[in-house]
């Protein structure tokens, strides 16, 4: 009965009956969403893949060699619809996954690369303070590492104010002074380093 139906209803669309396209839209989009969803498992995506099985069927439906089977033959384009979406989200999902690996491992080197520096860095300023005079190195631990206000270390050190800063001010100096020089020491290693290769 339905396969009866079928046929001149698919025999109207043929003719450009846009009705009888519409009769077979509202008969089996219902079916053909359900088995998207089954497949993909997201309404969303259910939709879209049953909006592009219907496109197929208007494009194809001359090929349909026997009217009566249109209910297989648009499963048939559904689940097809459905295994191109899988094929291109596994495409997609691969791509991006490598991508991300790729990303992953600039960022983590990237990030090493950094890391090192600063460790470089604190390194060097380490050997720097530790190779301030006594004085200034005190004043310099007490205030940066420490937290130390003047006022505070004044009482503990038990010197005036003013000294504390003309000593900071000098370790601090002496201490720009100290990375320039560490860091001139570098550059000239990599140039001849460079030079060498």
């Amino acid at each position: 009965m339905q396969a009866l139906m079928d046929e001149g209803v698919v025999t109207r669309a043929l003719t450009g009956d846009t009705e009888a396209f519409q009769e077979i839209i509202n008969h089996y989009s219902a079916l053909m969403l359900r088995t998207a969803w089954m497949i993909v498992k997201d309404r969303d995506i259910a939709e879209d893949v049953v909006q592009e099985a219907l496109i197929q069927m208007w494009h194809h439906l001359p090929d349909l060699r026997e009217a009566g089977a249109l209910r297989p033959w648009l499963m048939r384009i559904v689940v097809n619809q459905c295994i191109s979406f899988k094929r291109r989200l596994a495409r997609a999902t691969a791509f991006t996954r490598q991508v991300m690996a790729e990303q992953e491992g600039d960022l983590l080197a990237s990030a090493a690369d950094h890391y090192k520096g600063y460790l470089e860095r604190n390194w060097d300023l380490a050997q720097a303070i530790e190779n301030l005079p006594d004085k200034q190195k005190t004043a310099i631990i007490l205030h940066y590492y420490s937290g130390m206000t003047l006022p505070e270390m004044s009482r503990t050190l038990q010197t005036s104010e003013n000294t504390l800063k003309k000593r900071i001010q000098t370790a601090l100096n002496n201490l720009r002074h100290m990375l320039r020089t560490v860091e001139a020491d570098e550059m000239q290693g990599e140039v001849l380093l460079n030079a060498a290769a």
